[in-house]
């Protein structure tokens, strides 16, 4: 700006007219004056100290220029380059803020700490985060603040430490495709085989109306239906229901192994019927908003092992979620609204890789942190590698359809009189229950045999023989454990359901 000139123009302005027009020089004079004085409230309005305002008032964008313009004459001002660091990271302008925000940490000044902290966490630098995090910290405990506000950035250096724990094993995932759809129905875009199970909106699949539920994953035998529902006083909480033989699902059955006082959900179960991934947003165990778990169903003691958080790529600071495993093509899917809009996810297609591998956990360069972050799917790619054709094939895919389980879908003997063809024609709660364990552990005797044919076929083939022998040897010894334990579940239940018709 060229302020002198532009004065000088306004008081030759006024000389010239009060010359040449006397008459009229009154009227042209108040409001040149006029003019005068706004022009000066507009100078007014980029000075420095107007500058502060706009920045107590979230004005950045307005406020910038100005500290740039003084930033130039006092490069080495600590409370300078605080506030043009400041305007720079909130108007998205993060990586050039980081400059200055140091200098005013270097000159003490304590918010300069927390914007370090947010810059360092977005790049996934998590170890500084955490050293900028503890200064802020310890600020505040100086200043005596809330204990809601300590608790608040404690639980992001708790989470910065997390990271950096994570970051130490960032699983090697070759991302093959990626497409950014509305949050909404997000899960209407993935396309898996059928012999996998599907996922379906909650209300077309069960006819209910109420509000809220989760996607419904349907195990592909349509005996099984996961998802979850919102409590009144927690989260979201996993839900199973188990297929009757009268076209409907029986009641809603907590997963309290599972559930927790925060947001529980997105479930997805193998077809081992033992492996079950879901996401949660317990704030002491993830990197913020939803991660993706996983756990085992064990099904002697009736128990889920404890989750495992899944390592990076597929976790992130931001919602990450609905995790499913097509083991038919070897793929997987996860969503994440990670550098997303509003009301928009990210669906991320990857290779999915029974036996993970992971980067040098010492490697701690710009590239692995971005590949934990997954800036660019194609930097996750491997060379020669052709990703067409299974591309192609999961293009042709046709969506999973809705459906429905089939009628009269069990046939239990009670007694030589007695056969019972629906679950509800059950009257002992604990017949029921204990027939339903029995029908489970064979839907896992049958997941399990198909896979254990397919690696059979794999190792005779001369595939990966070490890693499937080694699997095979583990799933011949789980079935000799299974194998009488329907039968053993099924007598167990004909005797409760005999007792409880003879007390009756």
């Amino acid at each position: 700006m060229f302020r002198p000139n532009r004065n000088r123009f306004f008081k030759k302005k006024i000389i010239f007219v009060i010359n040449i027009a006397p008459e009229y020089a009154m009227k042209r004079l108040l409001f040149l004056v006029f003019s005068l004085a706004f022009a000066t409230l507009c100078l007014r309005a980029q000075t420095l100290e107007d500058a502060r305002n706009m920045y107590r008032a979230g004005l950045y964008a307005e406020a910038l220029p100005v500290f740039e313009k003084n930033l130039k004459k006092k490069p080495k001002s600590p409370t300078l380059n605080q506030w043009y660091g400041v305007c720079l990271y909130e108007t998205g302008r993060r990586a050039e803020a980081e400059k200055y925000l140091k200098i005013a940490a270097n000159g003490k000044i304590p918010e300069s700490y927390r914007y370090l902290a947010g810059i360092c966490f977005e790049q996934y630098r998590f170890v500084d985060a955490v050293n900028y995090f503890s200064r802020y910290i310890g600020y505040l405990n100086g200043r005596k603040e809330s204990k809601e506000d300590m608790d608040d950035y404690e639980l992001l250096a708790t989470q910065a430490e997390l990271g950096a724990q994570m970051l130490s094993k960032v699983q090697v995932v070759q991302v093959i495709d990626s497409m950014v759809v509305d949050k909404d129905d997000f899960f209407l875009h993935y396309k898996l085989s059928s012999e996998v199970g599907s996922l379906h909106d909650y209300h077309s699949l069960t006819g209910d109306d109420r509000p809220g539920a989760s996607p419904v994953f349907q195990t592909q035998r349509r005996d099984k239906i996961l998802y979850a529902v919102p409590t009144e006083d927690a989260g979201y909480e996993l839900v199973t229901r188990i297929r009757l033989g009268d076209d409907t699902y029986s009641e809603e059955e907590s997963i309290d192994d599972l559930n927790t006082m925060y947001d529980d959900s997105y479930p997805f179960l193998l077809t081992d019927g033992v492996t079950f991934y879901f996401a949660s947003n317990e704030e002491d165990r993830t990197l913020g908003g939803y991660d993706i778990f996983v756990t085992k169903y064990n099904i002697n003691t009736d128990e889920y092992s404890d989750p495992e958080q899944l390592p990076m790529p597929f976790n992130s600071p931001y919602n990450d979620y609905m995790m499913a495993i097509d083991e038919v093509n070897h793929v997987g899917w996860f969503a994440s609204d990670r550098y997303q809009p509003e009301g928009k996810v990210c669906i991320y297609i990857f290779l999915y890789e029974k036996t993970p591998e992971f980067y040098f956990p010492e490697d701690r360069s710009l590239r692995l942190r971005q590949l934990a972050r997954l800036v660019s799917i194609r930097e996750t790619w491997k060379d020669g590698v052709d990703y067409k054709p299974v591309l192609e094939k999961i293009r042709n895919m046709q969506p999973a359809e809705k459906k429905t389980p089939a009628k009269n879908a069990i046939a239990f003997v009670v007694t030589d009189r007695i056969v019972y063809t629906t679950l509800s024609q059950f009257k002992s709660k604990e017949a029921r229950d204990l027939f339903v364990k029995s029908q489970e552990l064979r839907r896992v005797i049958s997941a399990n045999e198909t896979e254990l044919d397919r690696l059979r076929k794999e190792y005779s083939a001369g595939k990966n023989l070490s890693a499937t022998a080694g699997r095979i040897q583990e799933l011949e010894k789980l079935l000799m454990t299974l194998y009488p334990q329907p039968e053993d579940y099924e007598k167990q239940s004909r005797e409760a359901e005999l007792s409880f018709l003879q007390k009756k």
